[in-house]
């Protein structure tokens, strides 16, 4: 006989939420789960999963980055200055900006030892604070028809370019995650710093890579969210902070780290983006979506955390 026991409460409250939640709003707004509505749920998915596959990275060490969302505004930022000059190629500059970002996260966690948490509110504030200078508090709209192109045209068939870059984002983090020694590190490191720092591995330059390639992700997807939005905006970042990390956190990685993987943040993102979607169809303000989120991450982590040994974040 099954006994609950073999089935975590964390592995079933994603999946049994979701239902609830499709259930709900599919039965209350018979559109929600329309081809049209279902497709533009990919397209806002996309975004949020593309930065949760670089967060999952930095939440698997055991650390967290708040500053994500400020990181999305300032890549975006410094793409959509740059389309005027080099059209789509501007993608690259907040791909560029995104890994400078995620470099300096980690080299004030690794060599300045700042923990990382108060380390990226810091960071938070200076990119929000410089992107609202640069766009001088106002949006900055962006014309060029072959930047605009890279979220809202299509290369396979009737499959949005941003659905298919939001793949190929995943499938590159699952290689990562199960293919490489610093995927495995990422685990080890989560498990026990101490215990991997001893079994030889390089703890200092795996966090430093993880927060680049986690910041190159993040600056990806703010130069998407720019296409996509066809403008920059001041704080256009800010409401991903939250939703990224109960993204991860909903998908089974817990903020101790150690455990869980890229298709469970997949799921927790399809999770975020049905709340997120049906809270809109239901004509809530950004105040109450915002607790909702902070529920979520309290669920998710009280499910997922490891109560038999201490836990702190790095």
């Amino acid at each position: 006989m099954l006994k609950m026991k073999n089935l975590p409460t964390s592995k079933l409250l994603t999946p049994a939420l979701l239902i609830v939640m499709l259930l709900f709003f599919g039965i209350q707004y018979p559109t929600f789960l329309s081809g049209p509505s279902l497709m533009n749920l990919l397209r806002q998915m996309s975004i949020r999963v593309v930065a949760a596959m670089g967060m999952s990275m930095i939440i698997l060490m055991g650390s967290i980055d708040v500053s994500v969302g400020a990181t999305l505004t300032f890549s975006a930022t410094m793409a959509a200055m740059t389309v005027p000059f080099l059209g789509w190629a501007s993608i690259f500059v907040g791909i560029f900006v995104g890994a400078s970002i995620g470099f300096s996260n980690g080299f004030l966690a690794t060599r300045l030892k700042i923990p990382t948490f108060l380390s990226t509110i810091a960071m938070m504030g200076i990119l929000n604070g410089a992107s609202a200078l640069i766009l001088k508090g106002s949006p900055f709209n962006i014309a060029s028809k072959s930047y605009l192109a890279i979220t809202k045209g299509t290369l396979i068939g009737n499959l949005s370019n941003i659905i298919l870059i939001s793949i190929v984002v995943i499938l590159l983090t699952i290689l990562i995650l199960k293919k490489t020694k610093f995927g495995r590190s990422l685990y080890l490191i989560g498990g026990d710093e101490y215990v991997a720092q001893y079994s030889g591995i390089n703890v200092v330059a795996v966090q430093v890579l993880a927060f680049t390639v986690h910041g190159t992700f993040t600056g990806l997807a703010g130069s998407l969210q720019a296409s996509m939005l066809e403008a920059a905006c001041p704080f256009m970042g800010d409401t991903y902070t939250l939703s990224i990390i109960a993204v991860v956190v909903m998908g089974g990685i817990p903020l101790s780290g150690g455990k869980g993987g890229a298709l469970g943040t997949v799921l927790g993102a399809i999770l975020i983006t049905v709340l997120a979607s049906g809270l809109n169809f239901m004509g809530v303000t950004p105040e109450v979506r915002d607790v909702a989120m902070g529920v979520l991450i309290i669920l998710g982590a009280s499910t997922t955390l490891d109560r038999s040994r201490e836990v702190s974040i790095k």
